[in-house]
């Protein structure tokens, strides 16, 4: 195209071409750069400056170019954007040698994108969705099944597999609500802000925002063209959704360990010369991926940070690491929703770990409750008989002397304390609201099925907004570009 022949006496060198170019990462927002041209090319027709005649032809050629992509392979052309115009101006040569009229690289590629990531947000909540579905579904079945909750990986109380399973989709919903919030700083529209200061070129920029699907403009020109921080901000989001993901994965990984539950062998994996072994290899994968997300998100930090003014290329090495992370998200929430799909819970294992040792806090409540001494010398008396109950010495006599050498009246059997500490009696005991209680599962659940609806609902919205663009804008005819 040999737009660099001007102020410059020779061709870029291949290899510098090759090292500069950004083709090998510009397919990510190709279609999007298409119809950021397609409506840049309708404002100027509303202005005046590019005739119907040259509109409707270069829609034509976008339209093609949208449905059976260009190809990104000269780096001669540096970019997507050149490869574009490049194709325009043999194509509708009256429209593409008017392209960058008003419009400049830098505020086109900061325009596809916030456009390709909303794109990317949306498709992740959608891949969370059935993870929150199967993880609800399985909570509710397993309700009332007792099962061992841990502080400091030991065993601290007595729960159920369903309270475990809502805390879990409990804090993903809360994290993807949080992506959700990230999503209104990317639907603002940096195009019409030029190559940095802005253009003479009476651009209606909130025009072209909502003809993008955009619900706003980033006002400030320099910010609008050269600003990444809305990378950060999303990076962050998609982080704070895989560390929760990484959890999940510890915790299932510990319990499988352990035997409380069995993962369907689809998901599993086995040794190259060790054929007894069951490994839970998807779940060691997506354990990881909080680490790589935190990894791409100081890439993005460190590339932006220090940088004066407007664009510099610079930026152009931040995207993949957007890009990155939000593919790995959307894999890692796929996959991890068959593999939930396949648990079970190993009840007889589960009830045996939450033995009296486990519910004994409820003895003292009982004690403080039941007998008026305060709760912490009902812990002491508690702390005593769990030292007995570790060494096996816990009997009749014994527990005697340890409420009477604690001055306690109380008369409490062997009998009574395994009654007061049985996981099923403690776990229906919980009175306050979020607890264990079957009951609170079950109502915690239906809340979270609620709130899975409104992020459902939002994505479906969201969904068809954006589909809306490319129909919008590239209809071919003049007409169309007049209303």
């Amino acid at each position: 195209m040999g737009f660099r022949i001007g102020r410059l006496g020779k061709e870029m060198a291949r290899e510098a071409a090759e090292y500069s170019s950004s083709l090998r990462i510009d397919s990510e927002i190709y279609r999007q750069v298409i119809l950021i041209n397609a409506v840049h090319l309708r404002m100027l027709n509303r202005l005046g400056l590019i005739s119907d005649e040259d509109l409707s032809k270069a829609l034509r050629a976008l339209k093609a170019a949208y449905d059976k992509p260009l190809s990104l392979d000269d780096p001669a052309l540096e970019d997507v954007h050149m490869v574009v115009e490049n194709f325009l101006s043999q194509a509708a040569p009256g429209a593409g040698g008017n392209l960058a009229l008003g419009k400049s690289r830098n505020d086109a590629v900061a325009t596809a994108i916030r456009m390709r990531a909303k794109e990317l947000v949306v498709l992740t909540v959608r891949e969370a969705l059935p993870l929150l579905d199967a993880a609800l579904e399985k909570a509710e079945a397993e309700a009332e099944t007792i099962y061992p909750a841990t502080t400091h990986l030991q065993v601290a109380a007595p729960s159920t597999f369903g309270f475990i399973l809502t805390h879990y989709a409990s804090r993903l919903l809360s994290a993807l609500e949080w992506m959700v919030k990230a999503y209104e700083e990317l639907d603002l529209s940096p195009l019409g802000a030029a190559a940095c200061c802005g253009s003479s070129i009476r651009l209606d920029r909130e025009w072209i925002a909502e003809q993008l699907g955009f619900r706003g403009i980033v006002e400030h020109a320099l910010e609008a063209s050269s600003s990444r921080d809305f990378t950060v901000t999303l990076a962050s989001a998609v982080l704070r959704l895989l560390l929760v993901v990484s959890d999940i994965a510890e915790d299932l990984i510990h319990a499988f360990t352990v035997g409380l539950v069995d993962i369907g062998d689809e998901y599993c994996s086995t040794s190259s010369i060790m054929p007894q072994k069951k490994n839970p290899v998807v779940l060691e994968v997506a354990r990881t991926k909080s680490a790589e997300a935190l990894g791409e998100l100081a890439r993005l930090v460190a590339i932006l940070q220090r940088r004066v003014g407007g664009y510099v290329l610079d930026l152009q090495q931040s995207t993949p690491s957007v890009w990155k992370t939000l593919h790995e998200a959307r894999t890692t929430l796929r996959v991890l929703a068959g593999l939930i799909n396949t648990l079970t819970v190993n009840r007889e294992r589960a009830l045996k770990m939450c033995g009296p040792e486990a519910g004994i806090v409820e003895l003292a409540n009982y004690l403080s409750v039941r007998y008026g001494v305060t709760f912490r010398l009902a812990h002491k008396v508690c702390g005593e008989i769990s030292r007995a109950l570790a060494e096996g010495t816990l009997s009749e006599e014994n527990l005697r002397g340890i409420l009477q050498r604690s001055g306690l009246a109380a008369v409490i059997s062997l009998q009574d304390l395994t009654s007061l500490t049985s996981p099923t009696t403690v776990v229906r005991s919980y009175k306050t609201r979020g607890s264990s209680n079957p009951e609170e599962v079950r109502r915690m659940s239906s809340a979270l099925r609620l709130r899975v609806g409104v992020l459902r609902k939002w994505a479906e919205g969201e969904e068809r907004r954006m589909s809306l663009v490319a129909e919008r804008v590239l209809e071919a005819g003049a007409s169309s570009a007049q209303s």
